[in-house]
């Protein structure tokens, strides 16, 4: 396996628009697990196929183990690529799908009968090796797809929304797969999703990307606890981190009428901001002891958690410029605590765990 290397790429597809990616910088060491994750359009399969070699960079620099393969085929860049429809040939057996690419490259009959049994073995597959694509479930087939992979033994994997085409309970199932095997593999790879629980689950790293630009490069957990922005804040985690107007004047945060004291690491932050507070930070208490009033309008009951959803007399963020535009207002409470739908509660902020964002540019005033 090997390291790679991205300096300011960008991709123009045309010479009016917006680039497709924008400046990027991105250092993934030997053996890491990296996840691109953003909205559609933000330029992360862009990203996958400029390291793949089916797309070229309009500027910037890419290097694979240390040499610069900018101008490589895509063929001659020992890189495998898992797609998400799989890219199986129908009329061939399983094993003769996993050893297609040893076949190409002249591996002699007796070898490629070995090496496909072994990564048979590894992905579950034994029992499987004379079926057809056909005869087999949707994980079966993808397990074939990374198959034709390892036996390659390349440099780097790269895998788009790989999971995209299974149903709930089976990317579950795959999720964890592909995990086991890329850390037994030590294979260095790079992921592409939309779905940020995968991201969380599966990243030794993320890069988050919005429009083009890297918003964020962070394990799952510090972008979750320090995101760098309102955008980030708001695309990681579920339901999404509501964000309300407020302004710090005065030693206090001021969000609608009420005025609270603006936590310790906040002291010298002073203007107009947005307060962001996870689901999980928000209680619900009866009128009169709360700093926010707020009506209930849906209760969702998800089993170990509620999800309550309400409306508030505080101005919501929402302006597109800093996220996921929105004007539901959540909080995440015990079933024990859970209001009736319809009834008048106050609403009582974690103001130890609240992110606050600078209003114009979305950027945190929250520090590690």
């Amino acid at each position: 396996m090997a390291s790679i290397s991205l300096h300011a790429v960008t991709k123009r597809f045309d010479d009016i628009g917006p680039p497709a990616l924008s400046e990027v910088d991105l250092e993934i060491e030997d053996g890491e697990f990296i996840v691109l994750v953003g909205p559609s359009g933000c330029g992360k399969t862009t990203l996958l196929r400029i390291v793949a070699g089916l797309e070229t960079a309009t500027t910037g620099e890419l290097l694979i183990g240390g040499s610069d393969i900018s101008g490589v085929p895509a063929g001659d860049r020992n890189i495998a690529m898992v797609f998400q429809n799989y890219a199986l040939f129908p009329h061939l057996t399983v094993a003769e799908n996993i050893g297609f690419g040893l076949k190409i490259r002249g591996t002699s009959k007796a070898e490629r009968r070995t090496t496909v049994e072994r990564v048979a073995s590894l992905l579950g597959l034994s029992p499987y090796l004379e079926r057809r694509p056909g005869e087999l479930s949707g994980g079966q087939r993808q397990r074939v797809a990374m198959g034709r992979a390892i036996v390659r033994q390349p440099a780097a994997f790269l895998m788009d929304e790989p999971l995209s085409n299974l149903d709930a309970k089976l990317r579950v199932e795959m999720r964890a797969e592909i995990s086991r095997m890329q850390r037994r593999l030590n294979a260095t790879t790079i992921y592409v999703t939309h779905d940020q629980t995968e991201a969380m689950t599966m990243g030794d790293r993320v890069v988050v990307l919005n429009k083009g630009v890297v918003q964020q490069i962070a394990s799952p957990a510090d972008l979750y606890r320090y995101p760098a922005n309102a955008f980030v804040a708001q695309f990681i985690g579920a339901p999404t981190m509501n964000m309300l107007v407020g302004s710090i004047a005065g030693g206090r945060l001021v969000v609608g009428t009420a005025q609270l004291k603006v936590p310790e690491r906040f002291e010298s932050a002073d203007g107009p901001v947005l307060v962001g507070a996870r689901p999980e930070h928000v209680h619900i208490g009866d009128r009169g002891i709360g700093h926010l009033g707020g009506h209930v309008v849906l209760v969702e009951h998800l089993g170990k958690e509620v999800q309550v959803h309400l409306e508030i007399d505080v101005p919501l963020d929402i302006d597109d410029a800093h996220g996921d535009a929105s004007e539901a207002f959540v909080a995440t409470v015990d079933p024990s605590e859970a209001p009736v739908e319809g009834s008048d509660v106050d609403i009582v902020l974690d103001l130890d765990q609240v992110h606050l964002f600078d209003r114009d540019s979305g950027l945190t005033l929250t520090r590690p």
